[in-house]
């Protein structure tokens, strides 16, 4: 007969975590088990160290299993190193340095044209000044502008200022002093090189500074001249660049550079880099494009799909491998046989948060004197020497790193939001945070586009479009007045969403309706007040209340708001009469809707 040798099973139990549990557990195993073979259970025997041990083994192995676990999870983790590279994959980039902003005025003496009564500023004399113009406060902070301070320019973004500066003995100007206001931060910009060999699929090389914390980078360009740009992620190969409103550039939207002076352009790059933030410093990731070959010749065709498969062999049914696409510069072309100059910037923290009247010096500025005139050389260095600074409020926002609960928070925050419009206060937003460089967009109100339903024998009726949406948009004139939005602020808010948009969206840019409104109030002031003054102090509540800034487009006017405007003046006993009426002369200077 042949022996059958069967496995005895043993009983074990998963559930013991702690230092007890487990020791309870192998002490129930071992009695249960080898009764004959132990049975001292005392704490002082050998066996019980053993048991001991062991479970302080187990104890210690499930303390470190779940901290991991716990660690991999953005809501528990703890370390920094770990929320840092939990983030990165969120998409969130966490701040090793804030810097303070503050808002700068700079100021230009200008020669006038003309003399006597006649003269006027001569704007020959304008001058542009580039942004990062640096400037230093006398607590040894450096500041950096960050927008371009055009002197020739005058509208509602970019107001300028214009006083007499000097009188001759005549009491004719000599010179006017005009005044601009730029936004700046607390930075100073350093350099370093990297020297990178033969290519290499997305290349890496960490930016760190033990001097200074960083801020961030400002640009990187190769030893051949080329600029390399930084982008969310290396498969987006668009930024957006911003063009000078010119006949050259654009000669439909040329003729209203006055009210937007730039554009705004989508830019293909195949040179770009991501950057991450890490404990030490910034890490820096380029493309993966390593091939000399158009991406033509290499992009996924019947012929070279098959190449990157596990086999090489023409499998009907293999799963494709997803390396294949990276021999084309898809995610950007790698550097090779070259120097990266990287041009960051460092600053920020506590002490950027420097007092107002402080930040005094020019310390470098680059000017465009190609508008000057050619016979003045004397009094174009003059002009140029004239340039001042100052702060008139103090600099604030500057703080160190983020905290660990202020990464999760904003990790959080960036995850849910993806940098996409999806609702209509998303797109709202994002129409809002067009800088004003490329036109002013004042107010935006978003509903569904409707169309004729040509089904119907009523031609009244109309349906909702679920996949379109009519944006109305209005802008600013030089005076703050709401005014239509011109074609070329229509055309760089276009390409603006267009980044932003989901693929079902379908936005349409209209015009919105100014609608211009009259109020007729009658009001009992209170007995022994100046009844005038009442009047006037009404007046102003009613112009405090409908100052545009505080309504957003198709907002309903409610009755009781201007009731409740005028009993809460001062000197005002009651309200009697309430009236509006549409002001549409547009002979006077009012919207003829």
């Amino acid at each position: 007969m042949s022996n059958i040798s069967t496995k005895t099973t043993k009983d074990i139990k998963y559930l013991d975590r702690d230092f007890d549990s487990i020791k309870k557990g192998l002490i129930e195993f071992t009695k249960n088990y080898y009764p004959n073979t132990y049975n001292d259970f005392n704490e002082a025997s050998p066996g019980s160290l053993f048991l001991d041990l062991a479970a302080y083994v187990g104890d210690t192995l499930n303390y470190y299993i779940d901290s991991q676990f716990k660690e991999s999870l953005l809501q528990y983790t703890q370390e920094r190193r770990n929320i840092l590279s939990i983030a990165n994959a969120f998409g969130y980039k966490p701040k090793l340095s804030v810097p303070s902003q503050v808002t700068v005025d700079v100021f230009q003496l200008i020669p006038v044209s003309g003399s006597g009564v006649t003269s006027v500023p001569n704007y020959s004399y304008a001058l542009k000044l580039n942004s990062g113009m640096e400037l230093s406060a006398q607590q040894g902070v450096t500041f950096l502008t960050q927008n371009i301070v055009d002197f020739s320019v005058d509208d509602y973004t970019s107001p300028r200022e214009v006083s007499v500066y000097n009188l001759d003995n005549d009491g004719n100007p000599i010179y006017y002093l005009l005044k601009k206001q730029v936004k700046a931060i607390s930075a100073k910009p350093k350099t370093k090189d990297f020297t990178i060999g033969s290519a290499e699929k997305f290349t890496s090389i960490l930016l760190q500074d033990t001097v200074d914390p960083i801020i961030g980078i400002d640009s990187i360009v190769d030893s051949d001249g080329h600029t390399w740009y930084e982008v969310p992620y290396l498969a987006q190969d668009t930024i957006f660049e911003r063009l000078e409103n010119t006949a050259y550039n654009d000669p439909d939207a040329a003729v209203y550079s006055n009210e937007t002076p730039y554009l705004m352009k989508l830019k293909r790059v195949p040179r770009r880099f991501i950057s991450r933030t890490t404990e030490n410093g910034i890490e820096l990731q380029f493309g993966s494009g390593a091939s000399s070959n158009a991406d033509e010749e290499l992009l996924a065709t019947p012929e070279n799909i098959g190449l990157s498969l596990p086999t090489g062999k023409d499998n009907i049914d293999a799963s494709i491998d997803p390396s294949n696409p990276l021999i084309t510069t898809a995610y950007g072309i790698a550097p090779s046989n070259t120097t990266l100059t990287v041009t960051y910037l460092v600053g920020g923290g506590i002490n950027s948060n420097v007092p107002s009247n402080t930040i005094t010096n020019i310390a470098q500025v680059v000017t465009n004197q190609s508008n000057l005139p050619t016979t003045t050389p004397s009094l174009n260095s003059a002009v140029v020497q004239s340039l001042s600074v100052n702060n008139p409020v103090a600099a604030q926002g500057g703080r160190s790193e983020e905290t660990i609960e202020e990464i999760r928070q904003n990790t959080l925050a960036q995850f849910t939001s993806q940098q996409r419009a999806v609702t209509r206060e998303d797109y709202i937003i994002r129409a809002y945070a067009m800088p004003n460089v490329f036109g002013s967009v004042a107010k935006v109100f978003i509903t569904s586009d409707e169309q004729n339903n040509i089904a119907t024998s009523d031609l009244t009726d109309v349906v909702a479009n679920p996949l379109a949406l009519n944006m109305f948009v209005l802008g600013y004139d030089n005076n703050k007045n709401l005014s239509v939005a011109n074609t070329a602020i229509k055309e760089n808010l276009k390409t603006y969403l267009s980044q932003y948009r989901m693929l079902t969206d379908s936005i349409n840019i209209r015009d919105g309706y100014v609608i211009n409104i009259g109020i007729d109030f009658e009001i009992l002031p209170l007995p022994n007040t100046n009844a005038n003054e009442v009047l006037i102090r009404a007046i102003q509540s009613l112009k405090d209340m409908f100052n545009i800034d505080m309504w957003q487009m198709n907002q309903p006017i409610v009755y009781s708001d201007i009731f409740a405007a005028l009993l809460q003046t001062k000197g005002v006993q009651t309200v009697t009469s309430v009236k509006i009426k549409n002001l549409n002369d547009s002979s006077l200077g009012y919207s003829d809707v």
